[in-house]
């Protein structure tokens, strides 16, 4: 199927994706230095960026991708030296509400929200962290990718220059056009290729060991980015078992098929970005599933990985718990084609939680709709659910040290992931998917299997005063269990913002309308 979305027209971050072991973002203020706030300088210096051609489009992504054996990133997870890289490094910028009125003007058909006005206007109090920190209000971000740090300073640098924003850009210079208020530094797991890595039983030959790829892991272990939704046009169409593909404007692209914002000519081809910072503390939980494991029939397994592996729904290795229920070394790692929906009498027969994090993000058969009232499968008879996102995610910090359980956690190495993520309509994505989905703890699809499957073990939050603290069901052999899992102790979102990326039509046109 031909795309009606042009990859030249889009920010590569939004679609395939960013090449990078390194990512940094740069989050800005413009600078009001004219008189009738027209922020002519930044528009001018904004537009010579984009005629250098540095802005980073999907096809410039798509051709380095299909070059080096990148396409399929749940399965080019494979470490390499820093030397080994082929160089590729990339610019974009998106912009928030406040960005997007000061070079547009009102946003309000952009539906665009402040991410912290929504949390510390409502009654429950927010995460520590969002409070007293102006740094997170901004008007745009940079983001800035490469293969190597070096390459990222020096793209950083370059960046910088289009602004005239002084190499420390802490010193305010009076001709610079923006000011950069917040930078934030992420990079894959094992990206100077030094850690230490462990030996692991081999999936093709279990008498074997092989060492562990840290790359696309975040630092509880497992993968990220597997199961992305594909997009009709640009996307491959998906394997035979595997969720089928969906409109452009269904998740992602605004004024494309399937949208129904109902968004300015100017928005076609952008996309909403959600970014928020989330602390992993990876001791407590390592300590809690090995904990509650002993306390379970079925899960001792002394060190609490099936217990964690059926909370997230996959084992480390990117096995589903759907498909290999028992088996450590699984079988399956990275596979998308499988459905939740087995062929049970009662709940007890349920491979996978209902509250296993991979499950209430993306149910899957849960919640296909069936167009004559018979069975749903992946690819017939059914209606897709289109309330799914493009993560982006990129992990932050140090690598886990021996003897970090021991510390005091405020003195401890911060580590976890910038989480990134893209969709077509903020309501329906990542708002929706985390307040109606993960933190409900009666959520569990069309099915109804358990009344309190309960909630999400790594996203849900409270969405009221009043709600109880999260539980996590799950059946050890016959019995059902509630795991309490507090206020979930290893998970800390410590910050964010809404951002609204545009295509590189729209950077060329009415972000930069008043530059002759």
């Amino acid at each position: 199927m031909a795309s009606e979305v042009d990859p030249a027209n889009i920010q590569g971050s939004i679609w395939p994706r960013l090449p990078r072991y390194y990512e940094s973002f740069l989050f800005f203020k413009i600078k009001d230095l004219e008189e009738d706030r027209s922020y002519t300088r930044f528009k001018e210096d904004l537009r010579k960026l984009v005629e250098s051609g540095k802005i980073t489009t999907g096809s410039q992504c798509k051709d380095y991708l299909e070059q080096h054996g990148g396409v399929n990133e749940a399965r080019e997870r494979v470490d390499t030296q820093p030397e080994e890289r082929v160089t590729f490094n990339a610019i974009n910028i998106t912009f928030s509400g406040k960005g997007t009125t000061k070079l547009v003007g009102p946003y309000d058909e952009l539906k665009l929200r402040d991410l912290l006005h929504e949390l510390t206007g409502s009654r429950v109090p927010a995460t520590p962290g969002w409070h007293n920190n102006d740094n997170w209000r901004c008007d745009g971000m940079f983001i800035v990718a490469a293969q190597r740090e070096d390459e990222l300073e020096a793209t950083i640098k370059d960046l910088k220059s289009y602004f005239r924003i002084a190499d420390d850009h802490t010193v305010d210079s009076p001709e610079a056009s923006a000011k950069i208020t917040l930078t934030k530094h992420g990079n894959v797991r094992n990206a100077d290729g030094k850690a230490q890595r462990r030996e692991i039983p081999d999936e093709k030959n279990p008498s074997k060991k092989r060492l562990e790829n840290l790359r696309g892991k975040e630092h509880l272990g497992y993968e990220d980015h597997i199961s992305q939704p594909a997009i009709e046009g640009l996307d491959p169409q998906p394997k035979e078992g595997e969720p089928a593909a969906i409109a452009p404007g269904n998740v992602i692209f605004l004024n494309r098929r399937g949208d129904n914002t109902k968004s300015p000519a100017w928005a076609t081809d952008g996309s909403y970005l959600a970014f928020r910072e989330i602390e992993e503390r990876v001791p407590e939980f390592n300590k809690f599933v090995k904990t509650q494991s002993e306390k379970m029939q079925n899960f001792n397994d002394g060190t609490g990985e099936k217990l964690a592996a059926y909370m997230i729904g996959r084992w480390k290795n990117g096995s589903p718990v759907a498909l290999d229920t028992e088996d450590s070394v699984a079988q399956h790692p990275f596979a998308n084609n499988f459905e939740f929906k087995q062929n049970y009498s009662s709940s007890k027969e349920i491979r996978c939680p209902i509250a296993a994090h991979i499950r209430k993000m993306r149910p899957r058969a849960d919640l296909y709709i069936s167009k004559d009232g018979g069975e749903v499968s992946a690819q017939t008879n059914y209606w897709n659910n289109t309330n799914v996102i493009l993560r982006r995610s990129v992990t932050f910090g140090p690598e886990l040290q021996p003897g970090e359980e021991e510390m005091d956690p405020a003195e401890r190495p911060k580590r976890g992931i910038y989480f990134m993520c893209y969709q077509g309509d903020l309501r329906n994505g990542l708002n929706f998917l985390t307040s109606r989905w993960a933190s409900n703890e009666v959520f569990a699809g069309k099915g109804k299997l358990q009344e309190r499957p309960g909630q999400d073990p790594i996203v849900s939050q409270r969405n009221r005063p009043d709600h109880p603290e999260p539980v996590f069901g799950i059946f050890d052999g016959e019995q059902p269990k509630e795991l309490q899992l507090g206020y979930l102790p290893w998970i800390d979102q410590r910050g964010g913002e809404y951002f609204f990326t545009p295509s590189m039509e729209a950077l060329r046109g009415v972000f930069v309308d008043e530059v002759e």
